[in-house]
């Protein structure tokens, strides 16, 4: 930056002696200041020297040119290399809240920040910052020379710009506070609309509901795209009414320079300076203004970035260390839980879970199920009591090693874009997957029958979140996943709702002899599903109201 001001500076004031040696090159050729030129380069008439300033100014205008240039490239690179570094501290940042925090926040407004607004920060912010930045150290430098040279009519300059631009700031500074705030609420609102249009598709078809979706879409787009189109009015507007000043103002001081001051010899060069140097200082006042004005419009956006940069992660390290083993049991201690301020959704419930049981639960929706299994995972923390294995405390220090101990198959299993091999061995890199294992656990999940008839077999691609696979399909791939991880822990929940009764019971069997020194729990509303397992407990309003095994159960509920 200090070096394009320099040289747009030394190109500027390189116009005065070229424009004098094109319209009185004997003055110029026989000024003082000239002499050391002359000399060094054996020039012998006013026209060869009219030659060399010609030269002079031309290289000094193509390396101000280079140089701005080098700029450019330097302030983009750094710019975009910055965006990078908060979209990534923002997605691990992300990532590694806890999965209390994941479910109760919009997905929309993570997606949006990270993938879109983080983008608009580099755009509206950073690059503004930097030209800002440039801009006024190049001004400075025009302005002292402007001064050097006539500071009388550079003050007036100074004042003029000056004045005109506080006076457009003055007026539009609230409306392009209004208009950040427009912004960054709209911009969430879009990424909301698409994915609930297009994660719901199915049912959008089947209803003929695609025109709701559009219209919400529309009506968040459309405001987004008025606040940003306003911003860019207000950006640009300014310069063109300063420039018709400017040009009313350069032929005012013309007609006062050639009456008063000496005729058109003595105006041209200082119209040519002055002329040039409000050519560089105009668009420096325009683009800080329209910098500013960037900058202003987007604080929404960006304190929905900061938001994103400030989520604690202090835990993260910590919960890498300690160790956990699991030879023992499972025991929750007196648990309670509730979701925010909510009704308790368990209760003072207390479970003790042995090595290598087979445990089953049931109950009606809303009875706690899940809560319990995210609770034995450690996803969700207690609010009261204590989640104990083997005697050692589970607590955020040592979470991670009793979750690398887990498989959890839900009922609606995610699959990523990509192979049916790469979805088995979810989160290993291609060239470190263990294809025979790989094999082994789609045996025993009963989808390897499924995957061999495909074209592609195990290169076979999923397509997004499996869409192009059965339900049955995406959740066998699901039960190979966690067979294949051999987890001391099994956790299903409900992962075998959408199977037949024929292929659950070869799943369910399979699991049941490769998890001999395993532990298995499992959360069905099918009591088949629980046939083989050692203890079925039944939940009600957050407690175990009932416990027995199969033919106990049934017993029961027969009754």
């Amino acid at each position: 930056m200090l070096f394009a001001s320099i040289v747009e500076v030394v190109s500027i004031g390189a116009v005065i002696p070229f424009l004098g040696a094109l319209t009185n090159p004997q003055e110029i050729f026989s000024h003082e200041i000239s002499l050391p030129i002359i000399v060094f380069f054996n020039i012998t008439t006013p026209q060869e020297f009219s030659l060399l300033l010609t030269f002079l100014f031309v290289i000094a205008a193509l390396i101000s040119g280079m140089v701005r240039v080098a700029l450019l490239w330097s302030q983009t690179k750094v710019g975009h290399s910055i965006g990078a570094d908060l979209s990534k501290k923002m997605y691990k940042r992300t990532l590694f809240q806890p999965y209390e925090k994941h479910i109760v926040r919009n997905s929309s407004e993570i997606i949006s920040g990270i993938a879109v607004k983080s983008s608009q920060i580099v755009t509206n912010i950073l690059m503004p910052t930097f030209i800002i930045l440039g801009a006024v150290l190049m001004l400075a430098m025009i302005l002292t020379f402007l001064v050097m040279m006539n500071p009388v009519i550079a003050s007036y300059i100074l004042i003029l710009f000056s004045l005109f631009y506080l006076f457009i700031i003055f007026f539009v500074k609230r409306r392009l506070t209004v208009n950040s705030l427009i912004m960054s609420s709209r911009q969430n609102e879009v990424i909301k609309a698409l994915q609930e249009g297009l994660g719901g598709i199915r049912d959008v078809l089947l209803d003929g509901t695609q025109h709701i979706y559009c219209k919400i879409f529309n009506n968040a787009d459309l405001q987004l795209r008025k606040a940003q189109a306003d911003n860019q009015i207000i950006g640009g507007s300014p310069r063109y009414v300063i420039e018709s000043i400017i040009i009313a103002f350069i032929a005012v001081l013309a007609l006062y320079l050639v009456q008063e001051r000496g005729g058109i010899e003595f105006a041209i060069p200082v119209l040519g300076a002055l002329a040039l140097g409000a050519q560089r200082v105009l668009p420096l006042l325009q683009h800080i203004f329209q910098s500013w004005s960037s900058i202003r419009s987007s604080q929404g956006i960006l304190e929905d970035i900061i938001e994103l940069l400030d989520q604690d992660i202090s835990g993260v390290n910590s919960s890498h260390e300690g160790k956990v083993k699991f030879e023992k049991n499972i025991l929750l201690s007196i648990v309670s839980y509730r979701y925010k301020r909510g009704p308790w959704v368990l209760k003072d419930l207390n479970l003790n879970i042995k090595k290598g049981d087979c445990i089953g639960f049931i109950g009606t929706t809303g009875s706690g199920k899940s809560t319990l299994l995210d609770i034995v995972m450690s996803l969700l923390p207690p609010k009261q009591g204590s989640l104990i294995v083997d005697g050692q405390i589970i607590t955020l220090e040592n979470q991670h090693k009793w979750q690398e101990r887990i498989s959890h198959v839900p009922q609606h299993v995610f699959l990523s874009d990509s192979t049916i091999a790469e979805n088995i061995a979810y989160g290993v890199p291609y060239e470190n997957i263990d294809f025979d294992r790989v094999r082994s656990a789609a045996k025993d999940a009963v989808i390897l029958e499924d995957i061999e008839v495909m074209d592609n077999g195990f290169k076979t691609v999923t397509g997004e979140n499996g869409i192009q696979l059965s339900g049955g399909q995406r959740q066998r791939i699901g039960i190979a996943r966690a067979l294949y991880k051999k987890s001391d822990l099994i956790i299903l929940d409900e992962a075998t709702s959408a199977l037949d009764d024929k292929t659950e019971l070869r799943v369910m069997s399979t699991i049941n002899k490769k998890s001999e020194n395993k532990t298995v729990l499992i959360i069905a509303h099918r009591l088949t599903t629980l046939k083989n397992c050692d203890v079925i407990h039944r939940l009600d309003r957050g407690a175990i109201v009932e416990s027995g095994t199969y033919d106990e159960i049934v017993n029961n509920i027969r009754k």
